[in-house]
């Protein structure tokens, strides 16, 4: 019985032992890391790279995480916090000042090589922030402030500055130098004016004066973004000023512009009621001579159709005329031939109703034959009738 509770006690005191001293055996990394190992006796570097559990045996292990951020922000909404994420401060060629606010993602090499590199130069993660990246990007933007006017960097060149930053921060710092030329300001005077180049080789390639610790650990940049650049008071008040000169310049353009399209507008207005006038004129002028015309066509007509009148007359009287000679001439026309005749014939009737015969005639006869009746009443009174006839036509 003692011996069993010896075993137990003993299996106790061991579990508890190891899960003391597991920490100190076995070690655990976790996806998105990697550990470099310091061997506890011969101090050798070995690396985990892969997730999951790997012998300690009191060896010391320093964790990186493989891809970070790095802010420089005064904002703690932007991952500003503390001194080690303040704003950069940089100084440009005009003098000016800025605090610049921004952020750069960051992916470490996987190479052993590379590893073990940055390990034996940085001994730690939060080294490898604030003394390598925060260091590369500080210095970054510090040499290219001095490539441009603080005004450049808020306007015109804002994204060359974010380009040519970027750039140092993977590639190394670019080898500069300074030219002067002469310069006439806008009241006349003139002045030497100082501007900052990057050196250019044959290939027109930036000569790098000091290559990036980038590049020497073989350091990805994932993403590089400038939020703010916070100018000093001089220059805010600078870029007001000139903002303001630059509204009031827009402003009296728009108006320029304006009275211009107004003038314009005013003249094509002119023109259109002149062309109105133009075209109303002659819409009475082209209506006057319709009328005119018309007139002269409708006297043209009548005056033809009264000469046509005319000459139908003409040629009705002359007809007229030829008719009454050839009627003097041929004595009396049937017409009035047969008129008469019929008049005659009703006279004659009428005188010949009005002769009184004896009721009883006794015609005699000789030795010639009988004897005319109209012998009986008279040859004489028979004639007389006739000649009354015709004198009464005459009249008539």
């Amino acid at each position: 019985m003692k011996k069993i509770i010896g075993i137990s006690i003993f299996i106790v005191l061991a579990a508890a032992g190891l899960y003391f001293f597991s920490s100190y055996l076995f070690v655990t990394n976790k996806a998105g890391f990697y550990q470099i190992k310091q061997a506890a006796i011969t101090g050798k570097l070995t690396v985990h790279n892969k997730p999951g559990m790997y012998p300690k045996f009191f060896g010391s292990i320093t964790t990186y995480q493989i891809s970070d951020m790095n802010y420089f922000s005064k904002s703690s909404l932007e991952g500003g916090s503390g001194e080690e994420s303040d704003p950069i401060r940089v100084r440009f060629n005009d003098g000016g000042t800025a605090d610049i606010s921004g952020s750069i993602k960051f992916r470490l090499s996987l190479l052993e090589k590379d590893q073990l590199l940055l390990h034996q130069d940085f001994k730690s993660y939060a080294k490898v922030q604030s003394d390598l990246v925060r260091q590369v990007v500080t210095e970054a933007l510090m040499q290219t402030a001095t490539l441009m006017k603080a005004e450049e960097s808020y306007s015109s060149r804002r994204s060359e500055f974010t380009t040519l930053a970027e750039q140092q921060i993977r590639k190394g710092i670019f080898e500069t130098e300074s030219r002067e030329r002469k310069v006439v300001n806008p009241e006349g005077k003139e002045f030497i004016e100082r501007t900052v180049q990057i050196k250019l080789d044959k290939d027109k390639n930036p000569i790098i004066r000091k290559i990036s610790p980038f590049k020497r650990y073989n350091i990805q940049i994932l993403q590089f973004v400038i939020k703010d650049i916070d100018f000093d008071q001089t220059i805010d008040a600078l870029i007001a000023k000139k903002k303001e000169a630059e509204q009031q310049k827009i402003v009296a353009q728009a108006n320029a512009e304006r009275a211009k399209q107004d003038a314009i507008t005013a003249e094509e207005q002119g023109k259109a009621r002149i062309a109105q006038a133009k075209a109303d004129e002659e819409v009475i002028k082209i209506k006057a001579v319709t009328e005119a015309k018309k007139e002269f066509e409708v006297s043209q007509l009548m005056k033809q159709k009264a000469q046509e009148d005319a000459s139908a007359l003409l040629i009705q009287k002359e007809a007229e005329a030829k008719g009454a000679a050839l009627l003097v001439r041929a004595g009396l026309a049937p017409k009035d031939r047969a008129l008469i005749d019929k008049e005659k014939a009703v006279g004659i009737a009428q005188e010949m109703a009005k002769i009184k015969l004896p009721q009883i005639m006794i015609i005699g006869g000789d030795k010639n034959g009988a004897q005319n009746p109209f012998d009986a009443i008279g040859m004489e009174a028979f004639l007389n009738i006739m000649d009354r006839l015709s004198s009464d036509s005459v009249k008539k």
